[in-house]
């Protein structure tokens, strides 16, 4: 369970979602880690597997967004 202490708060929210658990906005990390750990679908190497998906696909996502960011400020650099 260690790893869960190691996930942004973003990622437990949707793991926890993926889990089928309801997720309120005023949950604390803390709370979101003892939902997912009392999940009935709790079985610790696939939520550590499905986390690690989820973290990947969120840097994945940040990395795609950055890239864009930079092609269209060369595409504004060079309309000037």
């Amino acid at each position: 369970m260690a790893f869960l202490g190691k996930a942004r708060k973003e990622d437990l929210i949707i793991l926890a979602r993926e889990l089928g658990e309801e997720v309120t906005p005023d949950l604390k990390i803390i709370d979101l880690r003892n939902l997912i750990v009392a999940s009935t679908n709790y079985e610790m190497e696939f939520v550590k597997e499905l986390l690690n998906t989820v973290i990947s696909e969120r840097t994945e996502e940040a990395e795609q967004r950055k890239l864009e960011l930079e092609i269209e400020e060369r595409r504004k650099r060079e309309e000037r």
